[in-house]
């Protein structure tokens, strides 16, 4: 079973491989696609139960996504790609990258509760009688109530969010309290920025905690929790800066 992914850009360009957050699918990266697919050979996943992936039977596991990794690579023919993981996947990026130190060239997280703060990922609610609800639209992260994010994307995000069964919100809750990443920051063997959207105002005491720890990069961005829509002209700049850098002849 394969997680769902879509390609852009020329596959001779150097590869990124973009994994977006809980709740959100491929559509996460439409404000960023057009630019950096001019100078990267773009591959988008989707998690587990997300967009068109497939919810596999048993329990979601760490392992099972750093597999799915990289059998992406080795099945487009990547031998080194840059990494960005969008909040619940910037936990996954970051043991990706440990775990793969040769096939990886740079990684760019953003804001992310679960990774670099001490969030519990609720799941996806139940009635009084314990069934789980057939909706996702009262879960505070659905992109319904989201009002810094523009059209089109907005409600392609709703169209994706609305279809996520309650199993895979349940499963990826459960597996996003064992995210914290904390203490794996001084592990990660490559170039590593964290893309921080400076106007959620749940993240800030998390981010105070980690701009407090020596050696990290932090790039301040004028946006909230899905700053690579929300600042989107920014992101791309310095995701183009950034994975050029990292994938300098002879690094």
């Amino acid at each position: 079973m394969k997680l769902n992914v879509e390609t852009h850009g020329e596959a001779t360009n150097p590869s990124l491989l973009l994994v977006h957050g809980f709740l959100s699918g491929n559509a996460q990266w439409l404000p960023n696609i057009g630019e950096l697919s001019r100078s990267f050979h773009l591959v988008l996943a989707e998690l587990w139960g997300h967009g068109q992936s497939p919810m596999p039977k048993g329990p979601l596991s760490i392992k099972g996504y750093l597999d799915a990794f990289e059998a992406i690579r080795h099945e487009l023919g990547i031998e080194r790609w840059g990494l960005v993981g969008q909040s619940y996947a910037a936990g996954l990026a970051i043991r990706y990258a440990i775990a793969r130190p040769g096939a990886v060239s740079g990684l760019m997280v953003t804001n992310s509760r679960s990774a670099l703060g001490n969030l519990k990922v609720k799941g996806s609610g139940r009635r009084a009688g314990g069934e789980p609800r057939p909706d996702n639209r009262h879960l505070p992260i659905h992109p319904i109530h989201a009002r810094r994010i523009p059209e089109p994307t907005r409600s392609a995000l709703i169209k994706t969010a609305d279809s996520i069964s309650a199993e895979a919100i349940q499963e990826g809750g459960r597996l996003g309290e064992k995210l914290n990443s904390l203490n794996l920051l001084a592990d990660i063997p490559c170039p590593f920025l964290i893309a921080h959207g400076i106007h959620e105002k749940s993240f800030r005491k998390d981010m105070e905690a980690v701009k407090a720890m020596p050696g990290l990069r932090i790039a301040d961005l004028d946006g909230g929790h899905a700053v690579n829509i929300e600042a989107a002209a920014q992101f791309n700049k310095l995701a183009l800066t950034f994975f050029t850098e990292c994938h300098q002849p002879g690094d």
